[in-house]
């Protein structure tokens, strides 16, 4: 299929990304993306690879600058305005724009920046945590889920006495060296270029979803086990009947601390996370993303006992913007708004997030496009270049170029997705914003497979 690719991020040149075509390149509209590739063209000078984070270059047919938002919809540099389903990657499980937190930071900031200082948020947040999250009877703030991950991991071998840590392969748990590895299935190994081999030392990989074999492999060496509940990074797959509850059994009879990393799940798949959702309760819980509804924000929350460790003072935690205030006020205002709307917000998001996935695979089947999608309640995964998945062991089938493709389709058409197909919806997706969704799904489906017919 005719795409544009990389080069063109530099450039602004169109490629065909497999390099197989002796047909005419596809050549986007230069006007509708021009203020976007005079900004990339003055960013590369300064700002390493044009942006602050990677992911966000790899948008197809071009890396748009969005210069504002306002409920679920963002506007670029161009004047472009597209449907939001990238949700600032996650975080923005409340809109752009919503009332409650705006008003939150218009009051915090009218007290002034109280950086690195106590303040009465923290334990009201921490309240509301310990109230809606069934483990969250104590939590810790840090500045991101990266951050989080590495405090949870540190909690758990202060509790134990323990090293080793069992993560999963295909999830994801932040850019530190120690766990960023084994992201794809098929590649054990570093996750980029310049980490440090040795970090990972005391990981020992499993296959995520699968039962057997763990009560042999796992032993008094260990101190945690780390694992998405739904392994939402890969792909959106919900944990295999019986999963979960396995892994808490085991643990628990081990003594093993079990940490669900809910940067992503937490406050999505229900006010009380994948815990609440699948039913079974880990000792720890790492907490982002929604949480901060759109500042920067990590938590670790989880049970007294193991928690004692951070809360005798005696494991050092350190970070001079841990609790900002800023960022706490706003977790406060988005937590209170959940639980306030919980009992139409959830089933409208779920809802809305099944009917995009089974738009797309009847779209596909009609138009005998290679793509499908898979969801797990609001979370919604494209795939390209297969018909179906069966779980993690799909993985390397799929065509990561035509990917890239159908979202720069659907871009085309006013959606905005992550660039690697995922899709989250937020509290304030429509049934109006639903049926915009349906209409440009099948206009993108068809402009895809003109693509591959033109290719071939």
């Amino acid at each position: 299929m005719i795409c544009l690719a990389r080069s063109w991020l530099e450039k602004g040149i169109a490629v065909d990304v497999k390099q197989q075509s002796s047909q005419p390149l596809e050549i986007y509209d230069r006007h509708v993306f021009s203020q976007s590739r005079v900004y990339r063209a003055h960013a590369v000078n300064h700002l390493a690879y044009g942006v602050s984070s990677t992911p966000r270059a790899t948008q197809m047919p071009f890396p748009v600058v969005v210069d504002r938002a306002e409920g679920v919809h963002i506007t670029d540099v161009d004047g472009n305005t597209y449907l939001d389903y990238g949700l600032g990657y996650g975080p923005l499980l409340l809109g752009h724009t919503p009332k409650p937190v705006l008003e939150a930071l218009q009051h915090e900031l009218s007290k002034g920046l109280r950086t690195a200082s106590i303040h009465r948020g923290e334990a009201r947040l921490a309240d509301l945590i310990a109230e809606l999250v069934p483990s969250g009877a104590q939590s810790a703030f840090v500045s991101s889920g990266s951050e989080a991950i590495q405090l949870a991991l540190r909690i758990a071998r202060a509790a134990t006495g323990r090293n080793t840590i069992a993560k999963f392969r295909a999830n994801y748990h932040g850019w530190f060296d120690n766990l960023h590895v084994a992201n794809t299935i098929g590649n054990d190994g570093a996750a980029t270029i310049g980490q440090d081999p040795d970090a990972s030392q005391s990981v020992v990989l499993f296959d995520w979803g699968c039962v057997d074999g763990l009560a042999d492999r796992l032993d008094t060496r260990f101190a945690a086990v780390i694992v998405e509940p739904a392994a939402i990074n890969a792909g959106c797959f919900g944990p295999p009947d019986g999963f979960l509850q396995a892994l808490r059994d085991i643990t628990s009879r081990l003594g093993i601390v079990l940490i669900f990393d809910e940067v992503i799940t937490g406050f999505r798949l229900a006010l009380g996370g994948a815990q609440q959702r699948y039913g079974v309760t880990p000792d720890l819980s790492v907490l982002g993303k929604a949480l901060g509804a759109g500042l920067p924000i990590g938590a670790v929350s989880g049970h007294r006992e193991v928690m004692q460790v951070i809360a005798s003072g005696r494991l050092l935690h350190r970070g001079t913007f841990n609790g900002n205030p800023v960022s706490i006020g706003a977790g406060i205002a988005c937590l209170e708004t959940l639980k306030a709307e919980q009992a139409t917000l959830y089933p409208r998001i779920d809802r809305i997030g099944s009917a995009i996935a089974v738009h797309v695979n009847a779209e596909a089947k009609a138009h005998g496009a290679p793509i499908f999608a898979q969801n797990v309640g609001p979370c919604v995964q494209l795939f390209a270049g297969v018909t179906h998945m069966d779980g993690m062991a799909g993985l390397p089938k799929i065509d990561r170029s035509l990917i890239l493709c159908l979202t720069s389709k659907l871009l085309q058409q006013g959606i905005y997705t992550l660039p690697r197909g995922l899709m989250y919806v937020s509290s304030v997706h429509t049934d109006d914003d639903l049926a915009f969704t349906k209409q440009a799904i099948s206009t993108a489906i068809d402009h895809f497979m003109q693509g591959l017919h033109a290719n071939r």
